[in-house]
């Protein structure tokens, strides 16, 4: 057993919530935890896994002074929250992906933007995705000591030489499908994605893809196809393209039949195309069903279904309060026709315009308002004149914890410019209908 010791790193607590058992017990925030039950942290998920006991004797740094806390656990939620690890504590990436978005963004914007993790602690804690190519043995041997599942992982293509290819030919070729083995063995649960390039990985190969994956399911519990994003600032960067409506309404035809026979044989639907595809294919979304409990919402698949059928529910439970107040809605050009018709269902709907913003920063082929500026937002919004009396934006266009549009304009500046009150929302049917109905 390992014992704090000076250079322990320790993790720092962000929030305490009042009422709980770390508040109880005299934690802080801003309090450095070096240890749990007399085991060394190295960072929150060592926190997490060592923090499972029913009494936790902690060892916290404050003010550069050491002292021990008891916390009694008496609920499931200790109450603390831990801070993300900072930039210069994160495993970045080697690759050079062909369709690496970093890689597009113009020069001059804030640092921390240009930041390529790859590291699978940020995987388990926060669903991003990693490629497992830099995972040494002792990483391996920490994932499965700790359970640290599910992981997301970057597959793109089991072939090795076009995945290869794809990551940007790095000095280390290492074949996907043995690791992908080797978690499945230890029980570590995989959210695998491809990033469809045309031309590249896409046809005969994503078909591959698909089948030799689909073996190592339940463990690889799903496989998410997702378009490539390209901007308009790919200068020397490899040529690609984006999917054509009919080759997205292709896509969507073959998945849905390796659905049906997934079904028969794997008891899952195992694969899923993103809504863009749906979109790009004008093809009517699949029913909430097909999503099998929206595991990989957040990669874009279900995200517009789950919203949809989250707006009526709510709708149909607050009947007295739809009339609207006079607002403008920002959204994407790729939701924007999706949720005109909602609000235009609501009583009194002119007073609520549904304004979809084209982005003119990173290129028309961006249509998500998480990539939206407030340059752009800015621009579009007083071209129009009349905006009624606030102007409701979806979170997703803010950066967490630094407040600002990813120009850095935040939106205090955008309320400034346009003379209105600005109200960032979180991206669900009831905070909407909340800031649009009486």
């Amino acid at each position: 057993m390992r014992s704090a010791t000076a250079d322990t790193p320790g993790v720092v607590v962000a929030v305490v919530r009042a009422g709980t058992d770390a508040a109880g017990a005299g934690l802080r925030a801003g309090d450095r935890v070096l240890a749990v039950n007399g085991r060394a942290l190295r960072d929150a998920i060592d926190f997490q896994f060592h923090a499972a006991d029913p009494t936790l004797r902690l060892r916290i740094e404050r003010e550069g002074l050491r002292r021990d806390l008891t916390v009694v656990r008496a609920q499931a939620d200790l109450g603390v929250e831990l801070t993300a690890p900072r930039p210069g504590d994160i495993d970045t990436c080697a690759n050079k992906c062909v369709f690496c978005f970093i890689h597009q963004l113009p020069k001059g914007m804030r640092r921390s933007l240009y930041v390529k993790d790859d590291d699978y602690r940020l995987s388990f804690l926060h669903g991003n995705y990693i490629t497992l190519t830099d995972l040494d043995e002792a990483d391996f041997e920490r994932i499965v000591e700790q359970r640290l599942s599910p992981l997301y992982v970057s597959v793109h293509a089991t072939d090795p030489d076009l995945r290869h290819r794809l990551l940007g030919k790095p000095r280390a070729a290492t074949e996907i499908l043995p690791r992908l083995e080797r978690l499945a063995k230890a029980r570590i649960r995989v959210h695998a994605q491809i990033v469809l390039c045309p031309d590249w990985n896409d046809g005969a190969h994503l078909a591959r893809t698909v089948h030799e994956l689909a073996p190592l399911h339940p463990h690889v519990t799903t496989v998410a196809i997702v378009p490539v994003g390209l901007t308009r600032h790919r200068a020397r960067l490899p040529e690609l393209r984006t999917l054509r409506a009919d080759e997205a309404a292709a896509l969507v035809d073959s998945v849905e039949g390796w659905q049906d026979a997934f079904t028969r044989t794997l008891g899952s639907r195992f694969v899923y195309v993103s809504d863009e595809i749906y979109l790009l294919a004008r093809r009517a979304l699949p029913a909430a069903e097909a999503y099998e409990g929206f595991p990989v919402v957040e990669d874009g698949i279900g995200l517009v279904r789950r919203f949809e059928d989250g707006w009526r529910a709510t709708l149909a439970r607050r009947r007295a309060r739809r009339v609207v107040r006079d607002v403008t809605i920002v959204t994407g050009e790729l939701f924007g026709p999706r949720l005109a018709p909602l609000v235009a269902a609501l009583d009194d709907a002119a007073r609520a315009r549904v304004v979809p913003v084209p982005n003119d920063f990173f290129g028309r082929g961006i249509g998500v308002a998480g990539l939206l500026t407030g340059a752009d937002i800015q621009r579009q919004l007083a071209a129009r004149g009349d905006l009624g009396g606030t102007v409701l934006l979806p979170a997703v266009t803010v950066r967490d914890g630094e407040g600002v549009f990813l120009d850095d304009v935040t939106p205090a500046e955008l309320a400034r410019d346009l003379g209105v009150r600005v109200k960032v929302l979180e991206p669900a049917p009831g905070a909407l209908l909340d800031a649009l109905c009486r």
